[in-house]
């Protein structure tokens, strides 16, 4: 559907932080705002691109991964727990801004 096509809008009161919040998820979603909540107003699947750090994490375990032979294996286990500490850090990071509070240790 083009935008020419919606001729019909929606008012919804919000709060500050509520916006900013929704227009936070729009982004890491892709989607402009009013793209977000049709998305989600319509109950279709969003989901958040993976943000910098995540790319950079990936990208370290794929070097880690074309260097398996460069390394002794107590080396790339290191260099897997840390990389490991980094994820639950920033998976921990992300749950936080979204606001759940998960303990992620159990």
């Amino acid at each position: 559907m083009t935008d020419r096509k919606r001729t019909t809008a929606i008012q919804v009161r919000v709060t500050e932080q509520e916006k900013r919040q929704m227009e936070r998820q729009a982004r890491r979603c892709g989607l402009s705002l009013s793209g977000y909540l049709r998305r989600v107003g319509s109950g279709k699947a969003t989901a958040a691109f993976p943000r910098q750090r995540f790319r950079d994490l990936y990208r370290q375990v794929n070097g880690l991964r074309e260097n398996l032979n460069n390394q002794t294996v107590e080396q790339t286990a290191a260099k897997l727990d840390e990389l490991a500490g980094q994820i639950l850090t920033a998976y921990a990071d992300e749950e936080t801004d979204n606001g759940d509070h998960k303990n992620l240790a159990h």
